[in-house]
């Protein structure tokens, strides 16, 4: 479980981990959702914003149940794992920017952005595709969020923000007129947050600060 390494016994921790497996699924959805809008939406895609938004605030309002619940474990546990609860509001925070950046996606299609039927939509979609992959992986790594088994996923994550970062570069110097290359840079750069955010809270989750050796 997410939270085993301070769970000492406290079942109330459960629900924190129902929750963030939540957020993390809520998030996916809203990727998913937003993806739909820039890549194969037509030219309502007001639904699709609706339901973005409802997904926005459940994953708001599970960020602050996490928040609240894991300060009661701190005032009911004592003050031995502030350093992991602390981390773990942080990783939290990392989950809910996900959202705002899938937001951000859909802000782009809101704005009269479509990849459909340009030459690279194909792969556009694949890119983003990929990315809520990686979302799907990152909730089954929750279950036991080990170090051997999250490193390779880790790593791929890199690799593809390393590319990600390599095609905006490339977008700034390209004499492609800005409607085509600002957008694309955006998405972009809104796809590398995502993916910056999801490996930085299973980082956290791996080796939270200050974790107290329970072997002493």
């Amino acid at each position: 479980m997410v939270f085993s390494f301070f769970r000492s016994g406290d079942q109330a921790l459960d629900h924190v981990d129902h929750e963030v497996a939540s957020m993390l699924r809520d998030c996916r959805h809203s990727l998913d959702l937003a993806l739909t809008s820039i890549c194969a939406g037509g030219e309502d895609i007001t639904a699709l914003g609706e339901e973005i938004r409802a997904t926005d605030r459940r994953i708001n309002a599970s960020e602050e149940t996490v928040r609240r619940d894991l300060i009661v474990h701190t005032a009911v546990q004592g003050g031995s794992d502030v350093g992991s609860v602390m981390s773990s509001v942080l990783a939290v925070k990392k989950l809910e920017r996900m959202g705002d950046q899938a937001k951000n996606i859909f802000d782009l299609a809101a704005e009269g952005v479509r990849f459909t039927g340009s030459g690279d939509a194909d792969e556009l979609r694949a890119l983003g595709t990929e990315v809520s992959t990686r979302l799907g992986e990152a909730a089954g790594l929750l279950g036991e969020p080990t170090e051997p088994a999250v490193r390779p996923f880790l790593d791929s994550c890199q690799q593809r923000m390393d590319d990600l970062d390599r095609r905006v570069n490339e977008l700034i110097h390209s004499d492609a007129p800005a409607r085509v290359a600002v957008p694309r840079a955006m998405y972009f750069r809104y796809l590398k947050r995502i993916l910056a955010n999801v490996a930085g809270a299973l980082e956290v989750f791996v080796q939270p600060v200050d974790r107290p050796d329970r072997d002493e």
